[in-house]
C-alpha cells in the first residue's frame, strides 16, 4: 500500500486528496472475505471528507469511520478487494513479468 498527497502545500480551507494505491502481487485476488482494513490518522484533520474506492462513493458509518476530532480514519473490514496480479512469460527469452492487481482508495477533505 502506498499513500500520496496532493497538493503537498496547502493553506487553511483548501482541499487535500490522499490517494492510497493497494497492490496485489499474488496469483489470487484479495476478496471481501479477506477482511482488509486500512487505517490512518489525517494530520491536519480534514472536515468534511469524501471517500471513493475504485470509482464508487463510500458511505460514512457503512464503508468507513472517521473521527473529525482526532483525524482517525478506518475502512470497514468487508469492502476492499484487489484483483490478482497478471503474469506474462516472454516466449523468446522465457523471462516472466508481473503486473500487480491494483485498487484505489481516494480520500478528499478540507483542511
Amino acid at each position: 500500500i502506498s499513500k500520496s498527497l496532493c497538493p503537498v502545500n496547502v493553506t487553511e480551507n483548501e482541499q487535500i486528496t490522499y490517494t492510497f494505491i493497494i497492490e496485489n502481487f499474488g496469483n489470487t485476488p484479495a476478496e471481501l472475505t479477506d477482511t482488509i482494513v486500512i487505517t490512518d490518522q489525517f494530520n491536519p484533520i480534514l472536515n468534511p471528507i469524501t471517500v471513493i474506492f475504485n470509482g464508487s462513493n463510500w458511505v460514512l458509518g457503512t464503508d468507513y469511520t472517521y473521527d473529525t476530532t482526532t483525524g482517525e480514519f478506518e475502512t470497514a473490514g468487508d469492502n476492499i478487494t484487489v484483483p490478482a496480479a497478471t503474469y506474462t512469460q516472454d516466449p523468446v527469452t522465457g523471462e516472466w513479468t508481473v503486473e500487480p492487481g491494483i485498487s484505489h482508495l481516494v480520500v478528499t477533505g478540507t483542511v
